[in-house]
């Protein structure tokens, strides 16, 4: 428990109330647990900060035009957008400037977070690490006290700094959930987050239509790609790459063996055949490039 020693007092009390509330175990036994999945969620967060070029805060002035991504020690994600400065009453130092709004709860939760937006929210006073946020015409009028607060240097443009936040906000949602698996009694039976079935949940919540309606536009966004690459086209994939169809050169029959008898076996010719390719973008390549090698093999830390 040498990590959780080296924490702030403050967060040491939250880990505890935390490891009281899992149901894994007596709280001695969950604690360590708890603390390992809050180290995963702080690096999870730092990681995507970094790799969207925003910056860490102490202090939020609610006049900022900026836009802003909280973190609770709830474990809740705040998205506050730009300041919409249009208002005439804008110009006033001491006005409270109203952005865009949105809220997930994750806390525990390893299925759909409860998401929530608004319009035209404002903030009722600076934010500040270990303080409460207070909004106005917002869903929730105040949050757990803040964690961490993330912004922009100055210069972003707003519509940049829209869509970053939107990044951050559906990578940290889906992966925080991803990672409360471990605060279950049984992982293994935690539900995936990443089937199409969770995936259509999530996105229906995230933009307030039907399962029925986000599921068909999926449906046909899928089905477009395939027709694509059937017709021999290179197909975009946004973000993530394009993929596309290649010819693999025939292959011979030749004798190989059985990895589980070792036994020979005759594996029969091919012949020549069409196969999908995907090539990612340089951004996902430089993201990938990012991630510790042991969330994908959890044993190379060892």
């Amino acid at each position: 428990m040498e990590q959780f020693e080296q924490l702030p007092e403050r967060i040491q009390r939250h880990l505890k109330s935390v490891a009281q509330q899992t149901g894994i175990g007596a709280a001695e036994e969950a604690l360590p647990v708890v603390v390992e999945n809050w180290l995963e969620k702080t690096h999870l967060f730092n990681e995507q900060i970094e790799s969207l070029h925003m910056t860490r805060e102490e202090l939020f002035s609610h006049a900022d035009p900026r836009g802003a991504l909280l973190l609770t020690y709830s474990g809740s994600l705040i998205v506050l957008g730009p300041a919409d400065l249009s208002s005439a009453a804008a110009k006033d130092p001491e006005y409270s400037p109203t952005r865009s709004f949105e809220y997930a709860s994750i806390a525990l939760r390893t299925d759909v977070p409860e998401l929530t937006s608004a319009d035209s929210v404002q903030l009722a006073g600076d934010l500040q690490k270990d303080s409460v946020a207070v909004f106005s015409s917002a869903p929730i009028k105040q949050s757990s006290e803040i964690l961490f607060i993330a912004s922009f240097l100055e210069g972003v443009k707003a519509a940049d700094q829209i869509e970053r936040l939107r990044q951050a906000s559906i990578f940290l949602t889906n992966s925080f959930v991803h990672a409360n698996r471990t605060l279950t009694t049984n992982p293994e039976a935690a539900p995936d987050r990443f089937t199409l079935r969770s995936i259509v949940q999530y996105v229906a919540a995230r933009n307030d239509t039907t399962q029925a309606q986000t599921k068909s536009i999926i449906d046909d966004y899928l089905m477009t790609i395939e027709t694509g690459l059937m017709i021999g086209e290179r197909v975009s994939l946004g973000l993530l790459g394009t993929v596309e169809l290649h010819v693999r050169p025939a292959q011979k029959a030749r004798v190989g063996r059985n990895p589980a008898t070792g036994e020979e076996l005759l594996i029969p010719a091919k012949p020549e055949q069409a196969v999908p390719r995907f090539k990612a973008a340089s951004r996902l390549r430089e993201r990938a490039s990012l991630v510790p090698v042991e969330r994908i093999r959890p044993d190379s830390g060892k």
